[in-house]
């Protein structure tokens, strides 16, 4: 079937006749709609933008990157400029959009996160769920935005001095589903905010038959017991000098052990936890010894022996027959899908070494969550397309492809009959998912957590770098002959 151009009546705004069916069939007009009623947010004066435009915009933004809002408005409706459908002195200016984000705010984007995201992964989708539960993770990571006055004051720098950071950061902690990489809910905080205090606000979308898996960083009685307290389960990484008593041990080598109110704070009552202890065989750990460290300023001397020490993980799956210790070593790994959806929203969404692009701290919030909300519509996109074919992992496809592939049928999708929407769907799901486009299976390796940059004998950007302008002298004025 071949695709036919819409047919726009020539006498309507733009803001009337724009659409981006593809976004919509994720994030539903009649929703904004009454989020935009809602929260008293229509325009006063309906003009070349409207707000409903503008949320759209704004999701979309993201799968542009390096552009502006307004170099998106252009991309999406240059097919309609071409045609003489819309003409040029239709384009909205750059103040327009800025007065527009400004009058939005971040509230609706924030909603709007907690409204539409949810987890979709079903029992026959692969490497979702474990031991009749699914599988998610929680974890934070710093995002650089704009060096503005106004972004230093709201969301601070990690240090102060010669070591601050170069550029403002925001502090977000993430709830993902590890079978499809899709973030559910986050936090968003300035930078010398704790993520083990912003965790805690995560807890509203944890349900019951789901397994939490955390880093080390997380561990916490009060956590655990709120964790549980919804039906949920956990699994962590543990320090080796925490829940050293050995209560019970159990048949797979694994053992209990109580964490009282008395010594953990927070805790209201004692609770049985399971810690599984495990090391890597040595002829391996004496390779990896041998690998730098991945912290730069690791005191450890260029090894890293921490290889060879003991593993721990615990848990409040007591049982070691549903749950073995074996398999839940293994599981453990599959937090590393995290980490991989964080990457996602800071390389390939955009360069995490660039900064967000907004000055103010309301905006750059607003940002922030359109990125969220961006990849999470990447990710159903890939989700669907993997449920199209039998047994396809959804960690096969390509996350770079699939932005790539929803950036062209945004566009294309703009232009498009209603009635050949389905057709463009099923191409862009067959384009995800051809065998040459699938990734590797996952395999055994040992990476070096680390960077390759280009080194520079300049140094870092810092504050106290200022530009010295001297806007009515010429440089013949500083010279003395």
């Amino acid at each position: 079937m071949s695709f036919r151009i819409a047919q726009i009546p020539s006498d309507d705004k733009f803001s009337h006749r724009f659409s981006l069916p593809l976004l919509e069939q994720i994030y539903p007009r009649e929703v904004i709609c009454d989020l935009l009623s809602q929260f008293n947010l229509w325009e006063k004066r309906e003009r070349k933008l409207s707000q409903l435009v503008m949320v759209y915009l704004l999701i979309a933004w993201h799968l542009f990157r390096h552009e502006n809002l307004r170099s998106v408005f252009l991309h999406i409706s240059a097919g309609l400029r071409l045609l003489g459908i819309m003409s040029t002195s239709e384009v909205p200016t750059r103040t327009a959009f800025l007065f527009r984000r400004k009058q939005l705010g971040v509230r609706l984007l924030r909603t709007l996160v907690r409204r539409i995201c949810k987890p979709l992964a079903d029992a026959q989708t692969p490497g979702a769920f474990a031991f009749g539960y699914r599988l998610t993770a929680i974890d934070g990571t710093l995002e650089d935005v704009a060096d503005s006055p106004a972004n230093a004051r709201f969301f601070g720098r990690t240090a102060s001095g010669k070591t601050a950071s170069p550029y403002p950061q925001a502090r977000c902690v993430y709830l993902v589903e590890v079978g499809t990489h899709l973030i559910f809910d986050a936090i968003l905080a300035p930078c010398r905010a704790s993520e083990h205090r912003l965790c805690w606000g995560l807890l509203r979308s944890i349900e019951a038959s789901m397994l939490v898996l955390l880093d080390r960083g997380f561990v916490s009685g009060a956590f655990f017991e709120a964790i549980v307290g919804r039906g949920a389960q956990v699994l962590a990484r543990l320090a080796n000098n925490v829940f050293l008593s050995r209560e019970k041990v159990l048949a797979d080598g694994s053992y209990l052990t109580t964490m009282s109110a008395r010594h953990c704070k927070g805790l209201h009552r004692s609770m049985t936890v399971r810690v599984i202890e495990y090391r890597i065989k040595p002829a391996v750990a004496d390779v990896l010894v041998q690998q730098p460290p991945s912290r730069m300023h690791s005191k450890s001397h260029g090894t890293n022996p921490d290889v060879g020490t003991l593993h721990r993980l615990v848990t409040t799956l007591l049982d070691p027959v549903l749950a073995p210790a074996l398999e839940l070593c293994l599981l453990y790994h599959e937090r590393w899908e995290i980490e991989l959806s964080i990457d996602e929203t800071k390389n390939h969404l955009r360069i995490s070494q660039s900064p967000l692009l907004s000055h103010i701290p309301q905006l750059a919030l607003q940002e922030l969550y359109a990125l969220l909300l961006t990849h999470y519509a990447i990710r159903v996109v890939m989700f669907r397309a993997a449920q199209s074919c039998v047994d396809l992992d959804p960690d096969r496809l390509s996350f770079t492809l699939g932005v790539q592939a929803l950036h062209d049928a945004v566009i294309l999708a703009s232009q498009t009959r209603v009635s050949s929407l389905g057709t463009l769907q099923l191409h862009l799901q067959a384009g995800l998912t051809l065998k040459g486009s699938l990734l590797e299976p996952r395999r055994l390796r040992f990476n070096c957590r680390v960077v390759k940059r280009i080194c520079t004998r300049f140094r870092c950007k810092r504050p106290h770098h200022l530009n010295l302008a001297l806007p009515r002298s010429s440089f013949s004025d500083l010279l003395l002959i």
